[in-house]
């Protein structure tokens, strides 16, 4: 998918150099700052190790001159908050060539070139949504082979083999985020829930499982560094991803179908009748799928938001804003492995085809129709 394009006159701010700036070991470059990105690119910069470029697009022109206006519970107030380079597009987050030195006039051999900056991490942040656009086609001006690490803090399932197929020789790792907090126009962000992270590899066999082990420790252990309220090494991830997917398979989707909120579902009987049943299907599939999902896990999952709650989920703010909503990485990915394992998930299926029903009214406004009496 084709990036946006610098605005006319335009020149994104140099990249501060790592020896203007030592003591920050990492160059991170961060795609996604919303509410959940936004947060990370604080607690990152917070740690001291991190110099971040944040890659923004519909918001870039106030966040430049303003900065983000963040309420945080975790970090608290700040008024005009950025990280340490702004930019609008891929293009701009890449790193430019080093100048090179001039000839020394005695004939000696040309001094080497300058070491040219690159990233250390990209943290992915953005909705996924496969039938949009290609992430990995998109950020593949700013990975380097071998050196730049590929973190997820996204929902769904098996995100990461597009990313593992585009980057083999990189270290791939994705994060399960428990946060609550979502950005208003034009440069707000609202952190009302505390940062809750489990981060851990996807080892693959063009990597030693050594190397994604500790680039992965480094990533947990400088984003626990930057004060988030907990990140939490795992060695499993399928199985925080598949116990993440009990909560987004069934609240996030149910809200977002109905508009209600988290609280709503409990108190109308619906986890009975339209949660239990949708997670025991994901329990199944994800078992045939050589994951174990407790009874306790499940029941956990199910019972997690109290009845008083009046949280909105994300795909239901994506509704409500007409937004596209991340349901096929959500829903359609394990109803597809599902077919493939042999496991039924009726109701499940029947949530999904509801949902595309809403994504085509979304994507197909029109007038409403003849009023019918019969």
């Amino acid at each position: 998918m084709p990036t946006h394009l610098s605005p006319p006159g335009t020149v994104p701010p140099s990249p501060t150099t790592a020896a203007a700036n030592q003591e920050k070991e990492f160059n991170i470059a961060l795609l996604g700052a919303g509410g959940v990105g936004t947060i990370a690119a604080l607690v990152l910069e917070k740690s001291g190790r991190a110099r971040v470029t944040a890659i923004l697009r519909s918001s870039y022109a106030v966040v430049s001159e303003k900065g983000w206006a963040i309420e945080s519970v975790d970090h608290g107030v700040l008024g005009s908050w950025r990280c340490e380079r702004v930019v609008q597009t891929i293009e701009e987050a890449v790193f430019p060539e080093p100048q090179p030195s001039p000839p020394i006039p005695t004939g000696a051999p040309t001094p080497m070139e300058a070491a040219r900056e690159r990233y250390d991490y990209i943290v992915l942040c953005t909705k996924q949504l496969p039938e949009k656009y290609n992430l990995a086609e998109m950020i593949a001006p700013l990975v380097t082979p071998g050196l730049t690490a590929i973190v997820l803090i996204q929902n769904g399932l098996n995100i990461q083999d597009p990313f593992i197929k585009a980057f083999p020789s990189n270290v791939t790792m994705s994060a399960v985020s428990m946060i609550g907090s979502f950005a208003e126009p034009p440069n707000v962000v609202k952190h009302i829930g505390p940062d809750i992270l489990q981060i851990g590899p996807h080892y693959h066999a063009g990597v030693p499982d050594v190397v994604s082990l500790e680039k992965t420790k480094t990533f947990v252990q400088m984003y626990s560094e930057g004060g988030a309220k907990s990140c939490e090494f795992v060695d499993d991830m399928p199985k925080a991803r598949w116990s993440k997917l009990l909560w987004n398979g069934t609240y996030n989707s149910i809200c977002a179908l109905v508009e209600v909120h988290v609280g709503d579902v409990q108190s109308s009987g619906a986890k009975e009748g339209l949660v239990l049943p949708i997670m025991r299907e994901l329990q199944a599939v994800a078992k045939e799928d050589g994951v174990l999902l407790e009874d306790e896990v499940v029941q956990f999952m199910a019972e997690r938001s109290p009845r008083s709650s009046r949280w909105q989920p994300s795909m239901l703010l994506d509704k409500v804003h007409g937004r596209p909503m991340e349901f096929e990485v959500i829903l359609g990915a394990p109803i597809r492995r599902g077919r493939e394992l042999g496991v039924p998930t009726p109701v499940m299926s029947t949530v999904y085809e509801l949902l595309k029903l809403v994504r085509w009214k979304v994507e197909n406004p029109g007038e409403d129709g003849e009023p019918h009496i019969g």
